[in-house]
């Protein structure tokens, strides 16, 4: 996997101004916690980063707070990490994952979508681990005026492992998921 470097937007430009459609319960939790925008999508904040180190000094493991409002997504991307993913406040999320191998037990040629809330007598899930290597972005589900989730990454997570996916690529790749990539890749 070829990483693509992007910006570390907190560290470039501070957190910056607010956009002003975000409901008044979502402006309240970006400030309270402290959260920045994502290069991928929706709001975000690191809030632990292991002091043990693995190969080349990367940390062992990292942990996010991630907002991602109602309209929001986290764009389809993947890292050389496992990622686990944990349900906090709000309502749930989609998690969709593409693999050419089709080794993640889906449909859709390598598909998997994965919904991650506290509804567990709705099937939601309380966490979801994706593993390194696959492609995957989530979207709030329908009705969902946000979702607070916390995304742990092991080995840590490091802007220059993440890659952003190419629409076109992953068109090609995965045909069968062209609703799925088009949702979550378009501006």
């Amino acid at each position: 996997m070829e990483p693509t470097a992007i910006v570390d937007h907190e560290a470039v430009a501070g957190r910056g101004a607010l956009p002003s459609s975000l409901p008044p319960e979502v402006a309240t939790l970006v400030d309270q916690l402290g959260l920045s925008p994502h290069p991928e999508g929706g709001f975000y904040k690191e809030t632990f980063r292991d002091a043990r180190a693995v190969a080349d000094g990367r940390a062992a493991s990292t942990a996010i707070l991630y907002l991602l409002p109602r309209g929001a997504k986290s764009k389809l991307h993947r890292l050389d990490a496992s990622e686990c993913w944990h349900s906090y406040l709000g309502g749930p999320i989609t998690i969709v994952e593409l693999n050419p191998t089709d080794s993640i037990g889906s449909n859709a040629r390598g598909t998997r979508t994965t919904t991650l809330g506290r509804d567990l007598a709705a099937g939601q899930k309380l966490q979801h681990v994706v593993p390194p290597g696959t492609w995957f972005g989530a979207a709030p589900c329908e009705g969902t005026e946000y979702a607070l989730v916390g995304c742990t990454v092991a080995p840590g997570f490091e802007f220059s492992t993440f890659e952003m996916g190419d629409e076109g690529a992953l068109l090609s790749e995965f045909p069968d998921a062209a609703p799925w990539i088009e949702k979550l890749m378009a501006d």
